[in-house]
């Protein structure tokens, strides 16, 4: 039996003593579909842009967590995309739902073979973290130079909770990513760190957002860029205030 194997079965059997479900999307709707229901599609729906729309229409595979309430998971939980063909599309939909006082930390990376044809990824991610639950969120994009990375990632925070978010990119031919935070209710928090390389033919447009929607929320964004070689990048970034929102704090 190979190393990796005992690691994995020794994980496995952690996770679900805790009661934890970490398994991919695909499964989840067979297996948990009580959750998938009420879950999937509450953040980023269809309606949302023409990209969610596609996946929401051809979404295959993707991660799927729950956490059950006060639950802390004592190690990252990780998960590795490819794209292994040319003229390819990738459509993969990730749900995380962090119970109340639940945490974790999910790492995500990314990457593919250089191919002479262009190839789409269209993922959409969407994370819930309910009353004092804690999410870290790492994602590391890596996709070779002839991919368009065009993803919608968003996180609603709830009362108290608080989403961290680590955003690198530095593959692909294109991207186009702004994760943002919801903040729901009052005491919820976000940290949001997004950092982009661009080197010769590419362009990295990406920045994140905090959506204040409930009193005495917080947020703090923090974005670097580094072009090299003629590369490209575009900064969007948004902090908005709703009315009735008030003593909100944001650092920018």
């Amino acid at each position: 039996m190979y190393e990796s194997e005992v690691v994995y079965n020794s994980v496995k059997k952690e996770l679900e003593a805790l009661g934890v479900i970490f398994c991919d999307t695909d499964t989840a709707v067979r297996e948990h579909p009580e959750l998938v229901k009420k879950y999937f599609g509450k953040v980023i729906s269809p309606n949302d842009n023409k990209f969610a729309a596609l996946n929401s229409a051809v979404w295959s595979g993707g991660s799927f967590i729950y956490v059950p309430k006060g639950v802390k998971v004592p190690m990252p939980l990780q998960a590795y995309f490819r794209i292994n063909a040319a003229n390819m599309g990738q459509f993969e939909r990730t749900l995380i739902i962090a119970d109340e006082g639940a945490d974790l930390t999910y790492i995500e990376g990314c990457t593919a073979p250089v191919y002479s044809k262009d190839a789409l990824h269209a993922a959409v991610v969407e994370v819930i973290a309910h009353k004092n639950a804690h999410v870290k969120y790492i994602t590391v994009q890596n996709w070779s130079s002839d991919v368009y990375n065009l993803v919608t990632k968003r996180a609603f925070a709830y009362a108290n909770a608080f989403v961290e978010w680590v955003d690198a990119n530095m593959g692909s031919k294109v991207t186009e990513k702004y994760p943002s935070v919801y903040l729901m209710e009052r005491g919820a928090k976000s940290n949001v760190l997004s950092v982009a390389l661009a080197n010769k033919g590419q362009h990295q447009d990406t920045g994140t957002k905090a959506v204040h929607l409930a009193p005495d929320t917080s947020s703090v964004i923090r974005s670097k860029s580094i072009c090299l070689n003629g590369g490209r990048t575009t900064y969007r970034g948004l902090v908005k205030v709703n009315k009735g929102a008030t003593d909100i704090k944001s650092s920018t």
